[in-house]
């Protein structure tokens, strides 16, 4: 289990207001957040990748895509 503390009260305000008293919203929007966080940072990767002439064919992109997001 991981832990979180927050030391700014500007920011724990913020999302008491946003979430009560509700870990597991506040769990579940965390989550959320870093599932989003991982899929720009792949975007940016394959972006890089692109760039550099190292084109992969669609279908074997979206398989991984699934493979990888899909549950």
């Amino acid at each position: 289990m991981l832990s979180i503390q927050i030391d700014d009260p500007e920011l724990e305000k913020t999302i008491k207001h946003a979430f009560g008293g509700n870990d597991n919203l506040i769990g579940n929007a965390f989550v959320a957040f870093i599932q989003s966080q991982t899929i720009k940072q792949d975007v940016a990767i394959s972006i890089k990748q692109l760039d550099a002439g190292n084109a992969t064919p669609l279908k074997n992109v979206m398989r991984d895509v699934r493979a990888k997001y899909e549950q």
